[in-house]
């Protein structure tokens, strides 16, 4: 019974850690159905703390570089102050993989210091929908070495494995990079390339939603592999037109709610939504805030959120916007004209690109 009892204490330091991957877009918010304080990315991992009603609290940890952070603000020790938010890295590098887009104001825990760059951590709510359960970590244990294996060589001039060995984690896989710890440049990183046996689905995460198909044609890139998946890199050309802004100065974690409720703080910024068209119209003398017969596109949106939206539109975009369906989802890029039109109190925007989806 004693000796049971002293293993059951020699044990405790390797507990498990349990960690989620976050499969999509998502905001974090400072409470359920609170304020976003951040845009979480796509394959980021977080660590779940509490769960309520849908709801995940969460929490995130990466770099911030030295140019963005200001003082404390609430019982934070420091703040993001960097018009359109700041971006937070895996790694301290502006290379390192981004982690979430926070927004200007948002108060953070500083973690530590590493020259230029600052590790912080921030708590939030994220909806759980948006989460895959990663393989619990033994904290306090020490990774078995991984056997060396050698790699076949390839009949042709370019090394193509059909079956690599697994690649070392990245930084962005499911097991967390630990604290002050830099993932290994592109240039040490193992990786290795793949042909594809057939056309296939590209996913956001292991089991979670599609991005699209790669042809059998395309070349990929292994660099980390988790559990029957593997994380992969692929290279292309895409069409300038279907390219909207950098994402470091467009905002797509904010909600119409949020235009209404401060309009003088979003004048002038860009969004990026997927809306509901419903119609093409013209204004009205009404509708003040638009010239006279200005057309514009009646919208729903953002996202499930039931608000309407008016978006302006250019000479160059009303044929096309025209074409598409009534009561489609589009995506479309847009700048703040005013947060709270009158007399309506609905958003209005100026349209720079629209997408079909």
């Amino acid at each position: 019974m004693w000796s049971t009892w002293i293993a059951g204490m020699l044990l405790t330091p390797a507990c498990l850690a349990a960690q989620s991957t976050v499969t999509s877009h998502t905001a974090l918010r400072d409470a359920p159905k609170g304020s976003a304080v951040a845009e979480v990315r796509s394959g980021a991992t977080v660590a779940p703390t509490a769960s309520q009603r849908g709801w995940s609290k969460v929490t995130l940890e990466g770099y911030l570089h030295r140019s963005v952070v200001g003082g404390h603000r609430g019982s934070y020790s420091i703040s993001v102050k960097a018009d359109g938010g700041a971006l937070l890295r895996a790694t301290p590098s502006k290379s390192g993989r981004v982690l979430a887009l926070v927004a200007d104001g948002t108060g953070l825990t500083k973690v530590s210091t590493r020259g230029d760059w600052i590790r912080v951590r921030r708590t939030g709510w994220l909806v759980t929908s948006s989460l895959h359960s990663s393989a619990p970590q033994v904290a306090a244990r020490k990774a078995a070495p991984s056997k060396k294996v050698t790699p076949r060589k390839s009949v042709a001039s370019t090394t193509v494995a059909r079956h690599p060995a697994p690649a070392s984690p990245s930084a962005g896989d499911s097991t967390a990079v630990a604290e002050g710890d830099v993932a290994p440049d592109s240039a040490t990183q193992a990786v290795t390339a793949l042909a594809l046996e057939r056309r296939t689905t590209l996913y956001m995460a292991p089991g979670a939603g599609s991005l699209g198909t790669i042809d059998s044609s395309a070349r990929v890139t292994a660099v980390a592999r988790d559990r029957g998946w593997v994380r992969v890199q692929v290279e292309g050309w895409v069409r300038a037109q279907d390219l909207g802004p950098s994402d470091s100065t467009v905002l797509t974690m904010i909600s119409a709610a949020d235009l209404r409720a401060q309009p003088d703080r979003y004048r002038g910024q860009v969004v990026r939504w997927v809306v509901q068209k419903i119609a093409v119209e013209t204004a009205d003398p009404l509708r003040k805030g638009m010239a006279p017969d200005e057309p514009y596109i009646l919208a729903r949106g953002p996202g499930q959120e039931n608000s309407l939206l008016y978006l302006a539109l250019p000479p160059s975009l009303v044929d096309q916007a025209k074409r598409i369906d009534p009561l489609a989802a589009i995506t479309v890029t847009a700048r703040v004209r005013s947060g709270r039109s009158e007399p309506s109190g609905v958003p209005l925007l100026d349209v720079l690109s629209i997408t079909a989806r």
